[in-house]
């Protein structure tokens, strides 16, 4: 079956675009007569609201199933590589009877009658991509012909994904090394809930290499002196059993030349880039406690998931601005400054300015092995 020549390159071209996908699945409902398409980049789970691209509008629709109903869905863990249609996986009593939390969400924010999905395994990264698309009341069924013509896509599509998996971790190993690599000369990595490392800087590859006192071994991230890695591998569980928002541990690991490196570790939330199994991921910051101490917006960015803004309003504070400072400096108006302060308090977990200076600073420390 021949595809019309424009869906391909719109499906490649979506791939540059902010948001990505976004021009292919438009493109993709009217090839297949559909609505509400929407590619999953990362299935949401307790804790992790995920990473998906829709067509939906309705901001309360899409906060709800990311936050609830994703996980009763019948399409939740579909076989991998396999055309699935939910009119004929089951019937309508069955998915009333069975998922009916799922198929009142279906019936209130889409009018949706049935359903076709695949989902994709980018093997070199590890993400699943999870394409669906919706028919709604008034509508035929998919049948044969849309799966003939969701196949004839296939190909492309897993084209389409491997470039877009790459593209999301060099991304994400790029903001990783902005964050901590130039005045700080942090080592920095990634690691998932087996303490296996997903990404890692420049810094610390060379550290891994050479086995500085870090290594890989088995897989997994291991410490070349056996005190250090019973403490690191402790800290590691005590934090992959929490949530996002637990307190950051510190510790100090040995090197074989008798120095020692000060390390922070802080739970973050999985993103695009990160493979599917990561269900738990773990920031890892390590220094040399004797190096220069400079707080950077972009370490601010990683550390509590600030915007550059945000990052860039913290800073000041922290050298000692006032927030009337700072706003005429900028250009903005205080009620700008003061909503921007009110974001920053909701991520760094604090409600006053003090208690924000004083978390920058004590987290700050704990990178510094203070």
């Amino acid at each position: 079956m021949s595809l019309p020549d424009t869906l391909v390159s719109t499906l490649f071209s979506s791939l540059l675009e902010e948001p990505p996908w976004l021009s292919f699945l438009q493109a993709l409902e009217h090839y297949l007569d559909g609505h509400h398409a929407t590619m999953v980049l990362r299935r949401p789970r307790q804790g992790d609201p995920g990473v998906l691209i829709s067509t939906q509008s309705n901001t309360a629709a899409l906060v709800l199933l990311q936050n609830s109903v994703f996980r009763e869905t019948p399409f939740l863990d579909i076989p991998r590589d396999e055309i699935v249609i939910l009119s004929e996986m089951m019937s309508r009593h069955e998915l009333t009877r069975h998922h009916a939390n799922f198929y009142a969400y279906i019936q209130e924010y889409g009018d949706t009658d049935d359903l076709i999905g695949i989902n994709l395994e980018e093997p070199a990264t590890g993400m699943i991509f999870r394409l669906r698309c919706a028919r709604v009341r008034g509508q035929a069924h998919f049948g044969g012909d849309d799966r003939q013509k969701l196949a004839a896509l296939t190909p492309w599509l897993r084209t389409a994904i491997a470039i877009y998996a790459r593209l999301a971790r060099r991304e994400y190993q790029l903001s990783i090394s902005d964050a901590t690599e130039d005045q700080l000369a942090i080592g920095s990595m990634v690691l998932g809930d087996r303490a296996e490392v997903l990404t890692t800087n420049p810094l610390a590859n060379r550290v891994l290499q050479h086995a500085d006192g870090l290594l890989i071994s088995g897989d997994r991230l291991q410490c070349s002196s056996p005190e250090s890695n019973t403490a690191l591998h402790t800290a590691l569980r005590r934090l992959t059993r929490g949530d996002v928002a637990q307190q950051p541990e510190s510790l100090h690991i040995k090197r074989p030349a008798g120095q020692q490196w000060s390390v922070l570790l802080k739970r973050i939330a999985p993103r695009p880039g990160i493979e599917e199994t990561a269900s738990a991921t773990t920031l890892l910051l390590f220094r040399d406690p004797a190096g220069t101490r400079i707080i950077t917006e972009e370490l601010l960015m990683e550390l509590f998931a600030l915007t550059r803004a945000e990052a860039v309003l913290t800073k000041r504070l922290v050298a000692g601005e006032s927030l009337a400072e700072i706003s005429t400096s900028l250009g903005r108006s205080r009620h700008t400054t003061r909503a921007q302060l009110t974001a920053i308090f909701s991520k760094t977990g604090v409600n006053r300015q003090p208690q924000l200076v004083a978390q920058v600073l004590r987290t700050a420390q704990q990178i510094w092995g203070e």
